[in-house]
């Protein structure tokens, strides 16, 4: 449903326009759920906005790569073309829904110019399930409620509603538990379970969390300084990661899970984009690293069940090796 082949992308600023995107390769099929996982900067929410044409045209320049949805190259169309598809083909739920709903609007209001924007018939009563399908209680009082009047978990939810109103193909979660709090996430990832199951909705969720990956993905993309470095099924990537930075993700996360008193800690500080280089992107804080890993910046290969950008590693056969 979903191709992306070698997306490189730049965000314009007032001296020159950055490079933020070297290299994102991504496959999607109707149904799956894919985790994009990096630290900050990676670029991981600068390649989930392209996906869904939410940059203005001055505001990013695509450098080299396509996006294929379900055929059609979604760089390539228009402003009118790509407002038929976002909303209710591709749908999005932002980080945070305090920064994204509309404070001085009631929530109806915002569920109907919704569906307005995006040409989406009208029904009261389809706003009603669908909140009650997100676990909002008395959603007719909801709907009479501004955000402010409503708990950081119920606005997520509301954000939820919003983006499947239309009951797209694909939904884009970009870090849709940040902003709430641990007792809720839990739920918030298991709506996501259901609404995929129920719908069979692809779902492509954006974020830094191992844990909240692992408990709702069945693959995942691994992302270091503006390129992707490993991809794969969840479980080989668990059971036998194929690059050292995610090799170093698995082991903070396993950390932070058990009870030592000393946690793991992934040396260094992961790259801004004004310093990147062409060479591996992980090459600073590789315990790995050789001389040649320096001379440029590596392509993906191709292993058993996914890809690595680390050929030092796939000649010993990952951390099994």
């Amino acid at each position: 449903m979903l191709k992306i082949n070698h997306l490189e992308v730049s965000l314009e600023n007032e001296k020159k326009p950055v490079k933020i995107i070297r290299g994102f390769d991504l496959s999607l099929e109707k149904g799956e759920i894919v985790g994009v996982i990096g630290e900050s900067g990676s670029g991981k929410t600068v390649a989930s906005r392209m996906i869904a044409g939410l940059f203005e045209k001055d505001e990013s320049s695509l450098d080299a790569g396509n996006i294929l949805f379900k055929g059609k190259d979604l760089p390539a169309l228009n402003e009118k073309e790509m407002n038929r598809i976002r909303g209710r083909e591709i749908s999005y739920v932002f980080q945070n829904p305090a920064m994204s709903l509309n404070p001085y609007k009631k929530i109806g209001k915002q569920l109907r110019d919704f569906l307005d924007t995006h040409s989406i018939e009208y029904s009261k009563d389809s706003i009603l399930k669908t909140l009650a399908e997100v676990g909002i209680s008395r959603p007719e009082t909801v709907l009479e409620m501004y955000p402010f009047q409503l708990s950081g978990g119920q606005n997520q939810r509301i954000m939820i509603c919003q983006a499947i109103l239309g009951r797209p193909d694909l939904l884009i979660a970009d870090e849709p538990t940040t902003a709430i709090d641990a007792m809720l996430r839990k739920k918030v990832l298991d709506l996501f379970i259901d609404i995929n199951k129920k719908y069979g909705m692809a779902i492509i969720l954006i974020t830094h969390d191992f844990d909240v990956a692992k408990y709702i993905c069945g693959k995942l993309v691994i992302m270091y300084g503006g390129l992707v470095v490993e991809q794969g099924p969840l479980k080989r990537l668990l059971e036998n990661p194929m690059h050292p930075y995610t090799d170093e993700l698995i082991k903070c996360a396993s950390s932070l899970d058990s009870r030592e008193r000393r946690l793991y800690s992934l040396e260094g500080s992961p790259l801004a984009p004004s310093h990147f280089k062409d060479e591996c992107p992980f090459y600073a804080r590789c315990k790995y690293k050789q001389a040649s890993c320096a001379d440029r910046i590596p392509d993906m290969i191709d292993i058993s069940a996914g890809s690595t950008r680390c050929p030092v590693w796939a000649v010993r056969g990952g951390s099994n090796g």
